[in-house]
């Protein structure tokens, strides 16, 4: 098996473990055998369980940003830019249910993220989505009297609500769940709860 191939299984099986125990309750002795391989090879590509963890929270980060930047350059239709930002986090709760599951758990309620340098994370993605939402500003399709900042939580909070209670009950997603759970967050942002 080559040396990418070993990184990999013990990144999944880390991922395994971290959703099972939590971080602070996770060993590298855990992983080694959840991967099936020695307690010195995981050492040996990763050199701590905190290096590991970290591997796996900044791939997220960059997977995230990647996305992002993307939808902000992209000339389409706006509602489509939101609608691809919601499903990446619905088709990472489909795909990769443990990467998932370790954001909202370790991520968006570790005190580790209310640093400095964790928030700078979040500041990332939030001031992305801002510039996303001053383009909807000024086609005239969201309201100019919402700073971006309170549009950005408020269409992050829906999704990352409907994520945390998926992860949280353990739920599936469907594919039929995965289109009414972006309607509805499309409908309420872009639209309001109104009757």
């Amino acid at each position: 098996m080559a040396k990418g191939d070993k990184q990999e299984m013990i990144i999944d099986a880390a991922l395994e473990v971290f959703r099972e125990k939590g971080y602070a309750n996770a060993r590298m002795a855990d992983i080694a055998r959840r991967a099936g391989v020695s307690y010195g090879l995981v050492y040996h590509y990763f050199g701590s369980k905190e290096v590991l963890f970290d591997l796996i929270v900044e791939t997220w980060w960059n997977d995230l940003y990647t996305m992002m930047d993307r939808e902000k350059k992209a000339t389409g239709d706006f509602s489509d830019k939101l609608i691809h930002i919601i499903q990446f986090f619905l088709e990472t709760y489909v795909q990769r249910p443990n990467l998932i599951s370790i954001f909202v758990s370790e991520v968006c309620r570790s005190s580790v993220y209310h640093t400095e340098e964790g928030l700078s994370k979040f500041l990332k993605f939030f001031s992305l989505c801002e510039e996303i939402m001053l383009e909807g500003q000024k086609r005239g399709l969201l309201k100019e009297d919402v700073p971006t900042h309170h549009l950005t939580y408020i269409f992050y909070g829906a999704i990352e609500t409907f994520i945390s209670v998926m992860v949280l009950g353990k739920e599936p997603l469907t594919k039929k769940r995965q289109e009414r759970a972006v309607h509805a967050i499309m409908e309420v942002f872009m639209h309001g709860a109104k009757a």
